[in-house]
C-alpha cells in the first residue's frame, strides 16, 4: 500500500492545506472543447438542407475529460462554493488538459469558477480550443466536432514535468481516468506514458478511449505485473457494445440488445487482439445504449467461459426529451468516483471505521456500502451501476454531465422516477 496511513492523512480539513497528490483523481482529458450548445424552438428538430433558428444559444464546457470533471465536481459537492474549494486549493480531481486561446481561458474560468477545479494540470498551448455544437432539436441531438490544434513537443513536456512535480513530492495517484481522443501533435503512447507517469500497482485506472489502446495496455500489464493479492489498485476498460464487438473482430446492429454470445466471443477477439488485456485489465465495463450494461471479467488464460454480471439501466422512455451528450462521460465519472470510494472504504463483509478523503459525498457513499452489503455484489459491479444511474440522470439537463444526485441516487435505487 502507499504512502503514510489513513488516520495520518484524515487531519480535520481545516488543519490541512491541500490533500497529497496520492489521494487525486487525475482526468487525461487532453482534447478539451468549447461546447455550444444551438437549442432548436420546441417541436422542431434538425432537418438537413433547412433553415433552423434558434431560441436559445449556450456556451459551456466540453470534452470528454471535461465532462467527467464537471460530473466529479458535483459528486463532491459538499455545500461549500467553487470558489472556498478552488481557495482550499482542493486537489481531489485533477484535469490534465491543454486549454488555448480566448475559448481555453472562457473553459478554464468555468471550470474553476463554478466547478471548484483546480488548474495545477492545465497547459496554455498556443493553438485555440475547438468548438463542439450541440444542435438541440425536440426529439434529438446531433453533435458538429471541430478538428482540434496541434500540441507542440514543449507543450507535452510541460505537461510531463508539471505531472512529474506532483507525483515526486505527493506519490502517485489514486486513480486516473484516460478519456477520448488526443489532439494531433501527441503520438500514439501518450496516454500510455502519462499512465506510467501518475499510477502504480495501488492506482485504479478507468480507461475510457481506444486511441493509443495498444501502448496502454502494455504500460497498464507492467504496472499490475504481480499478484492481485499484492495490489490493491487496478484497471477497467469502458466502451459500448459495438466497440468491443469491432475491436473484436464482429459486428453488432447498435440498435439489438448484445447476446451473451456476442459478449463472450467479442471479449475472446478482444483479448486475441491484444494480449496484453489479460495482464493489464480486470474487467470490461460494457455499455448497450438502452439495454443493461455488463461487467465482463477480462479472462487470463485457463477460465472455462466469459463472466458477466448483468447490470440494469433505467428506463427514461417516459421522459420526454432527452440530452445524451456527455451522458457516456458521465457513467465514467460516476463509476470511478465509487470505485474509488468502494475500494478505501472496506471490501468485505465489514466497513472500514475511517472515512475516505474522497469524490462523493459521505450520504453517496452510505448509499453505496448499503447496496454492495444488501446485493453482495462486485465493487466494480457496484460502481457501474452507480454511473449508469448518473449517466442516466444526466441526460435530463441539457448541459453536459449536469445532474441531479436525488435523480442519480433514485435511479441507482431502482426508482424509475429518479429523484423526482
Amino acid at each position: 500500500m502507499r504512502g503514510p496511513s489513513l488516520p495520518l492523512l484524515l487531519t480535520a480539513m481545516s488543519a490541512r492545506e491541500c490533500p497529497a497528490f496520492s489521494e487525486s483523481v487525475v482526468i487525461l482529458g487532453l482534447n478539451a472543447a468549447l461546447q455550444k450548445r444551438f437549442v432548436l424552438p420546441p417541436s422542431t428538430d434538425l432537418v438537413p438542407g433547412n433553415v433552423h433558428r434558434s431560441v436559445d444559444v449556450e456556451t459551456g464546457v466540453g470534452g470528454k475529460g471535461q465532462d467527467v470533471g464537471v460530473a466529479m465536481s458535483i459528486l463532491m459537492d459538499d455545500g461549500s462554493s467553487a470558489e472556498e474549494r478552488r481557495r482550499e486549493n482542493d486537489r481531489r480531481v485533477l484535469l490534465a488538459q491543454f486549454l488555448g486561446g480566448s475559448s481555453g481561458d472562457y473553459v478554464g474560468d468555468i471550470l474553476a469558477g463554478r466547478h471548484g477545479l483546480s488548474d495545477e494540470l492545465t497547459v496554455r498551448n498556443s493553438a485555440p480550443l475547438r468548438t463542439c455544437t450541440t444542435i438541440v432539436g425536440s426529439a434529438s441531438a446531433t453533435e458538429l466536432v471541430e478538428a482540434s490544434g496541434e500540441i507542440s513537443p514543449s507543450e507535452m513536456d510541460v505537461l510531463r514535468a508539471k505531472i512529474d512535480g506532483l507525483a515526486e513530492a505527493g506519490g502517485k495517484a489514486c486513480a486516473v481516468c484516460v478519456m477520448g481522443s488526443m489532439p494531433p501533435g501527441c503520438p500514439e503512447n501518450t496516454y500510455a506514458d502519462l499512465t506510467l507517469r501518475l499510477a502504480d500497482e495501488d492506482t485504479i485506472v478507468l480507461v475510457d478511449s481506444v486511441v493509443g489502446l495498444g501502448p496502454l495496455l502494455e504500460s497498464l500489464a507492467s504496472i499490475y505485473c504481480g499478484s492481485s493479492e499484492d495490489r490493491s489498485g487496478g484497471a477497467v476498460l469502458k466502451l459500448n457494445a459495438a466497440e468491443l464487438c469491432k475491436l473484436g473482430g464482429l459486428s453488432k446492429d447498435e440498435s439489438v440488445r448484445v447476446t451473451s454470445k456476442e459478449l463472450s466471443d467479442a471479449t475472446l477477439g478482444f483479448v486475441a487482439k491484444y494480449p496484453a488485456a489479460g495482464d493489464a485489465l480486470d474487467y470490461l465495463l460494457v455499455t448497450d445504449g438502452k439495454f443493461p450494461g455488463n461487467v465482463v471479467a477480462v479472462p487470463t488464460g485457463g477460465e472455462e467461459g466469459i463472466r458477466t454480471t448483468e447490470v440494469p439501466v433505467p428506463d427514461l422512455s417516459e421522459r420526454g426529451t432527452l440530452y445524451p451528450i456527455g451522458a457516456g462521460d458521465t457513467v465514467a465519472a460516476g463509476t470511478l468516483a465509487a470505485w474509488q470510494y468502494l475500494r478505501h472504504n472496506g471490501g468485505g463483509e465489514e466497513e472500514s471505521e475511517e472515512p475516505f478523503f474522497g469524490v462523493v459525498s459521505s450520504r453517496v457513499g452510505e448509499r453505496l456500502a448499503s447496496s454492495r452489503r444488501r446485493e453482495k455484489t462486485l465493487d466494480i459491479a457496484t460502481s457501474f451501476a452507480f454511473g449508469l444511474a448518473c449517466g442516466s440522470a444526466s441526460c435530463l439537463d441539457r448541459e453536459n454531465s449536469v445532474f441531479d444526485v436525488d435523480d442519480a441516487l433514485g435511479y441507482f435505487d431502482g426508482d424509475e422516477r429518479g429523484g423526482r
